[in-house]
């Protein structure tokens, strides 16, 4: 398991790599505010969706110890 995990992490970061690897994009170009806004969109909802985990284990184990007590 630890085996496929690994060569699969290593496939991803080949690709990812290769993914940025373009002297860049045209900033003027119409679609250029709406791929920006998707990417920050889908950092913010990454960041929202860690709290929120969080939170709600944080909360379950707070009220498993009030049943406890």
């Amino acid at each position: 398991m630890k085996k496929a995990l690994s060569i699969s992490s290593l496939l991803i970061l080949t690709a990812a790599n290769t993914a940025l690897a373009h002297p860049g994009h045209d900033h003027s170009d119409w679609s250029s505010p709406l791929v920006h806004t998707l990417f920050y969109g889908a950092i913010a909802a990454v960041i929202g969706t860690a709290f929120f985990v969080i939170r709600q284990s944080r909360h379950k184990r707070h009220n498993t110890q009030q049943k406890e007590d």
